[in-house]
């Protein structure tokens, strides 16, 4: 695991690319109103987690999935089992947009990468976190070589992916427990039953049950108990008006059910969550 740095750029000469953060590690809740400061580059190694921005727009992230975030761009993450492992960069300069424009580069939605892929990806990450340490002399132009070439790096990777392989069963695997997590996110306040969901992506409950644990690390039914926590946390936090009752309604939980597991997964009741979150 690498904590979060920052990077200076502490030469004479303006890099057109430079890193001006870098780490990897289990990632907690993070809201930026206002966005991040520079271009972003967000890589999950394991576990799921969602991401939400200004306009509406929803993105999970799963192992293997890279998200490019332009800066200044507000946002929102969380994740959404017990464990969510994120690496990630930032990035500023004057090269920064050309080149992720030229490389071909989504932005603003995921893209996956397999498992040896994933493994250049972190080592990448760790020589850039390590990179003022071993270079002190140019560690600015040893931080741009290095980021420029995890960004054509990534560029080649989605070329090579792309192409068709003996992969495809489990691409479209993945797929179908995208749609899946996306169901969820679509009708979690209803009464919505573990069958309801194998039934939109055609699998038999048990099927979909033992996919999902394989693809996600945590079975549907915790997945979608924490995304009502996770939407009910939100509510106490940005709806006042609304009492904890309400909130236990509109995400699709029975009050005393929804007060209980909330207390357990955050160690205060619902109303001493709104309280705390009052004052910060």
């Amino acid at each position: 695991m690498l904590a979060f740095k920052l990077f200076h750029q502490k030469g004479k000469i303006e890099l057109p690319l430079s890193l001006y953060s870098c780490g990897l590690h289990d990632q907690h809740e993070i809201h930026r109103p206002i966005g991040y400061p520079t271009f972003q580059c967000m890589i999950c190694f394991d576990g799921v987690g969602t991401f939400r921005f200004e306009n509406g727009v929803s993105v999970m992230m799963q192992k293997g999935d890279i998200l490019f975030i332009p800066g200044k761009q507000a946002h929102h993450y969380a994740p959404a089992a017990e464990r969510w492992t994120l690496g990630y960069t930032g990035i500023e300069g004057s090269l920064v947009e050309p080149l992720i424009h030229t490389l071909k580069l989504p932005v603003m939605r995921t893209f996956s990468i397999g498992e040896e892929n994933l493994d250049q990806v972190e080592a990448a990450l760790t020589r850039l976190w390590n990179g003022n340490e071993l270079h002190e002399r140019d560690a600015d132009h040893h931080a741009s070589s290095e980021m420029y070439g995890l960004l054509t790096s990534i560029a080649a990777m989605i070329q090579t992916e792309s192409k068709p392989s003996g992969d495809r069963y489990l691409t479209g695997v993945n797929e179908l427990m995208r749609k899946a997590v996306y169901y969820m996110e679509q009708h979690y306040m209803e009464d919505l039953s573990i069958a309801n969901i194998a039934d939109t992506v055609g699998y038999s409950k048990q099927h979909f049950q033992r996919k999902f644990k394989e693809t996600h690390s945590v079975n549907p039914s915790e997945y979608l108990q924490r995304l009502r926590l996770l939407k009910g946390a939100q509510l106490l936090a940005e709806q006042s008006e609304l009492s904890v009752g309400e909130i236990a309604t509109r995400v699709g939980m029975e009050f005393n059910y929804f007060v209980r597991l909330f207390k357990r997964e955050h160690g205060i009741t619902p109303a001493q969550y709104r309280l705390t979150r009052a004052y910060e």
